[in-house]
């Protein structure tokens, strides 16, 4: 799988401590992208095996989030890491540039069938285009377009977005060499170092 990082542990990527791994590469390329730097193919991404993914992950964590780049665009390779993280017992959540009816109805034949399985082990869906012009609500989605959709064997069973404990998080790491990482929702926020 072609992946651009990943961040072993992380609340603000999804519902609990959850490992996250950026894919690289997006065609959709959506103004103001809150990860240009995963878009280009191969870009600054690196290739890694499913097994060398999930030999990173930390038995602590609850579930792993896969976002990008655009994780469909892959999606042989996503498959096999959304059922990896299943046979873990790992809740699966997937950030996509694509509708949930896009990922249901645009494709034909084998990427229709890969679109569909992935779903099945996916147990959260932040669908949707960035729009930087739509300010967030959900405190997972980037966009206020996006919604955030709880998945069972496919199927869309509730809509989260608007659940009242879906307040807007972001975080700031500072490892043990002052590498600063930030992640989720960070709108608003002056930082100093």
């Amino acid at each position: 799988m072609l992946i651009h990082d990943v961040l072993r542990s992380s609340t603000a990527n999804g519902p609990g401590d959850r490992f996250v791994v950026w894919v690289q590469g997006c065609s959709r390329r959506c103004p103001g992208c809150f990860n240009p730097v995963a878009q280009p193919f191969p870009g600054t991404g690196y290739d890694i095996t499913i097994p060398q993914i999930m030999s990173g992950i930390p038995d602590a964590v609850e579930g792993i989030t896969i976002s990008g780049g655009e994780p469909f665009e892959q999606p042989e390779e996503l498959l096999r890491l959304v059922r990896a993280a299943r046979d873990r017992k790992l809740s699966v959540l997937i950030y996509t540039g694509y509708t949930y009816e896009e990922l249901m109805n645009s494709f034909s034949g084998m990427k229709r069938e890969l679109m569909h399985d992935v779903l099945k082990h996916t147990d959260y869906l932040i669908d949707g285009p960035y729009v930087r012009e739509n300010p967030s609500r959900n405190k997972w989605a980037g966009s206020g377009n996006q919604r955030f959709l709880l998945l069972s064997e496919g199927i869309v069973v509730a809509d989260l977005t608007e659940k009242p404990d879906n307040w807007i998080i972001g975080e700031l790491i500072i490892n043990k060499k002052g590498t600063v990482t930030t992640t989720g929702i960070l709108d608003g926020i002056t930082l100093q170092l």
